[in-house]
């Protein structure tokens, strides 16, 4: 600020008579290499300047190695191509719920769209997954629900993971009236299975952090996992 206040008024003064044109230019050149100057005369002389600027740097570095971790992990996915089946793409079948929760967080961001899976658990690992991709806003299961109780007996499952994302960066987000609905609808579908069934949500921060929420049908919401770059 002080640049931006002093620069602008020591141009016009030195080009007074010439174009405003060259005034403006003049400012933006001038301006960051005054502001580098006063950091580093201030970072010199004012001790709780020099606290701030220390901790400043320390923080970007902090935030920058966050940032290369999150990045190299997102980079371990290879791109879905177009028209390839989200599922297979990001290969869900056979992970266990860390594994298969990072996959999603990936994929959901990269589509930027609502994309709604169905993962059947048999002790902790997936071993049927459909996905669907929908809208930004809203997104529906790719099979039939009311199947979905003859495929936990048929294949021995003890849980089934219903995720759906908020394409939101934030870090928090809360269930919508459709999502608490249709928690409900699943869950009688699914008959004497229905207290197999987790409804999951997942968001992320600014850094591509992610955190999963959990809700139910008597519009109950609460953190069930994160993942945290600095872990």
């Amino acid at each position: 600020m002080p640049s931006v206040l002093l620069v602008p008024l020591l141009a016009a003064d030195a080009f007074s008579g010439h174009s405003p044109v060259l005034v403006l230019a003049g400012s933006l050149v001038a301006i960051p290499m005054v502001a580098l100057l006063l950091h580093h005369v201030w970072k010199a002389v004012i001790p709780a300047y020099r606290r701030w600027a220390i901790r400043s740097e320390e923080i970007a570095q902090e935030i920058a190695k966050l940032r290369a971790r999150v990045t190299s992990l997102f980079d371990g996915y290879r791109e879905r191509t177009k028209g390839e089946a989200f599922k297979k793409a990001y290969g869900l079948v056979g992970r266990s719920v860390p594994q298969l929760e990072e996959a999603l967080a990936v994929g959901m961001y990269r589509e930027r769209r609502e994309v709604f899976v169905t993962a059947f658990m048999r002790a902790g690992v997936a071993v049927r997954v459909t996905a669907s991709i929908g809208s930004p806003y809203k997104c529906a299961a790719a099979d039939n629900p009311t199947r979905w109780a003859d495929h936990v007996t048929r294949l021995g499952c003890d849980e089934i993971l219903q995720y759906h994302n908020h394409p939101v960066h934030t870090g928090a987000t809360r269930p919508s009236s459709t999502d608490f609905n249709t928690s409900g609808s699943l869950r009688r579908l699914l008959g004497n299975h229905g207290s197999t069934l987790k409804s999951l949500i997942i968001c992320w921060n600014g850094l591509r952090e992610w955190k999963v929420f959990e809700h139910d049908d008597d519009r109950r919401h609460w953190l069930s996992r994160e993942f945290d770059a600095a872990v």
